[in-house]
């Protein structure tokens, strides 16, 4: 289903836990549930799979899914292209380039400040910064 937005994204089953899910959270494979999804909870979580998408106004480009399979839900997440994201700038302020990976705050995420930790943790690049606390950046999903 192409939607006109900005992203490509695949429809999932997320759990939140205690967490309140909105758009921009970013989303990790969940061992417990096959094809399932939940929101991230800690640093370099290897697990990572992408970013709820509708943040910001931002809204998916096109929409993958089957109906009626694993391959099926009610959240769409990015897999790639451009997504607001919540971002913790914590640990340092997240600069236009910067890489991002997930942070111990839930469904967030942060600056990769030790990349001997990064490989196989990065949800993409920051678009645009953020000099301190929590908010939205726009972000180039490119999973690594």
């Amino acid at each position: 289903e192409i939607t006109g937005g900005a992203d490509l994204s695949e429809q999932f089953n997320v759990a939140a836990g205690d967490l309140e899910m909105e758009p921009g959270m970013i989303a990790v494979i969940d061992p417990e549930r096959p094809g399932g999804l939940r929101l991230s909870e800690r640093a370099y979580d290897p697990r990572v799979a992408g970013v709820i998408s509708g943040a910001g106004g931002v809204k998916p480009g096109m929409l993958m899914g089957q109906r009626g399979t694993e391959a099926d839900g009610e959240v769409p997440v990015a897999l790639t292209g451009r997504v607001y994201c919540w971002v913790d700038a914590s640990n340092g302020p997240v600069e236009p380039g910067d890489l991002l990976t997930t942070s111990d705050t839930p469904g967030h995420a942060m600056r990769v400040d030790d990349p001997s930790r990064a490989h196989g943790t990065i949800l993409g690049k920051a678009m645009t910064g953020l000099a301190e606390g929590r908010g939205l950046v726009l972000v180039l999903v490119a999973l690594q």
